[in-house]
């Protein structure tokens, strides 16, 4: 029987792994911001299609129904003032223990958004 739940053990941990937490995509939004709301439907809404969301998964976070994880990164330094919306931060770690990387203030049009995301995680790669 010690035998049968050693294996079971081992390949329940090889079928699925544990990993570290990855980077993630942080949107500060403000929904009465007409920009956020076009990111929104222009990029958001299939935002979790494209390959970049492989790597980098969009979170979008209200800036007045804040997480509490989120209020205490700021609160602390390890997300820098947001001063306006739409912000992204590139944020690395898990939400306890990760910080503020990079960010990208602002949106103009899908493509430069995602130029410019690109642009960035080869800086951080």
């Amino acid at each position: 029987m010690k035998k049968l739940l050693l294996t079971l053990s081992f390949v329940l941990l090889f079928a699925f792994p544990v990993s570290a937490k990855a980077l993630e995509l942080l949107m500060a939004h403000n929904p009465g911001c007409h920009i956020c709301e076009r990111f929104i439907n222009e990029v958001a809404v299939d935002y979790n299609d494209s390959e970049i969301s492989k790597k980098l998964p969009l979170v979008i976070i209200s800036v007045y129904e804040q997480p509490e994880w989120f209020k205490e990164a700021y609160r602390i330094g390890k997300i820098k003032t947001i001063r306006g919306t739409p912000t992204f931060i590139i944020w690395n770690g898990s939400h306890d223990g990760g910080m503020e990387i990079a960010r990208l203030v602002g949106y103009s049009n899908k493509s430069r958004f995602y130029s410019r995301l690109k642009e960035m995680l080869s800086i951080e790669d």
